[in-house]
């Protein structure tokens, strides 16, 4: 009869041991994927906000370019005429 018992117990125990084994690892591979995608998540926001930063200095460094070639454009164009004028008035 205690044999039996101590067979019993063993098995038992070891089916206890096997579920508690396999709920720890589901909790620590739920834990350790969390954490994982929260990485991945962080870095690919981050690259997105880089690129973006980028594109959009880019962006903004044309326009700025555009409006002070434009604005000199206009200011060699007015000192320009000016000065054809004053020959012109010179004559």
């Amino acid at each position: 009869m205690e044999e039996v018992m101590e067979e019993v117990m063993e098995e038992v125990m070891e089916e206890v041991m096997e579920e508690v084994m396999e709920e720890v690892m589901e909790e620590v591979l739920e834990e350790v994927m969390e954490e994982v995608q929260e990485e991945v998540i962080v870095e690919v926001m981050e690259e997105v906000m880089e690129e973006v930063q980028e594109e959009v200095m880019e962006e903004v460094m044309e326009e700025v370019m555009v409006e002070v070639m434009e604005e000199v454009q206009e200011e060699v164009m007015e000192e320009v005429m000016e000065e054809v004028m004053e020959e012109v008035m010179r004559r």
